[in-house]
């Protein structure tokens, strides 16, 4: 299977070498960003949010058309993947929604840890959309924005210390029995360094949880299954009206 792991950003923080790690054999892997139309390095605010969504909706439907089989937004803010859904054919996951089910599915209570305070919202509100707030324990922040979670800006070694403090507080104060990483920035020096638990509570990157559950998608379709419910939520809008509001974007970035 050929699979299009997109970022939805300019920044690029070993995704490809996190997904290769725990992907088939035979699994194709694509890595790109959006620099093109969207040069910053990451999408805190709500305004920045929803100028991702669009450029991954543009993105996803072109994917499509070349051919791969799945598309996995690597952003645990998920920019874009109800609207791509919507329109294309092919699987479309992301990372929270994702990671979200996963940690529901291996613990009673959970823990999100977020990268600054600006971000907590976003955690519930995704988890309210997903169903899994219910066993949604705390959000907790590192005190650390996306935009200056690179090596050259912080040592990985410092976003590990970080993160361990508020997973412990995670544990220790909100009862959480997993944490669930609320930054596929952030979790990469927990992956990379081999950092796995907290007081022995799990804790979970969301980008090595995207990809399988990409994949089992794939796997999903090919058998038979559905992968969405096109009744109700997922309708596809008339396919007329998509091409002439996607025609008309298209003059006006062009003008």
């Amino acid at each position: 299977m050929k699979l299009l792991v997109l970022n939805p950003f300019a920044g690029e923080m070993k995704e490809v070498e996190r997904c290769r790690q725990v992907a088939r054999p035979d699994t194709e892997i694509v890595f790109e960003n959006i620099a093109d139309v969207y040069p910053l390095n990451y999408v805190t605010y709500i305004y920045y949010r929803h100028l991702c969504a669009e450029a991954v909706v543009n993105r996803v439907v072109k994917a499509q058309t070349q051919g791969f089989d799945a598309v996995f937004i690597c952003c645990c803010y998920d920019p874009g993947l109800w609207e791509a859904r919507e329109i294309v054919d092919i699987p479309v996951t992301a990372a929270f929604e994702a990671g979200s089910h996963y940690v529901n599915s291996i613990a009673q209570r959970y823990s999100v840890i977020a990268t600054e305070y600006k971000t907590v919202h976003c955690y519930r509100e995704l988890a309210r959309l997903y169903g899994t707030n219910s066993k949604l324990a705390s959000v907790r922040h590192i005190g650390l924005s996306a935009r200056d979670s690179y090596p050259d800006k912080i040592s990985p070694d410092e976003v590990v210390v970080r993160t361990l403090a508020a997973a412990r507080k995670c544990v220790e104060e909100d009862e959480a029995e997993a944490i669930l990483m609320g930054c596929t920035l952030q979790s990469c020096p927990l992956t990379v360094s081999g950092v796995g638990d907290s007081l022995g509570a799990p804790i979970i990157d969301p980008v090595l949880v995207g990809i399988k559950v990409t994949e089992f998608m794939v796997e999903a379709r090919r058998a038979g299954l559905p992968t969405l419910s096109r009744f109700g939520t997922w309708q596809k809008p008339p396919a007329d009206e998509v091409a002439l509001l996607r025609k008309a974007g298209e003059t006006v970035l062009s003008s």
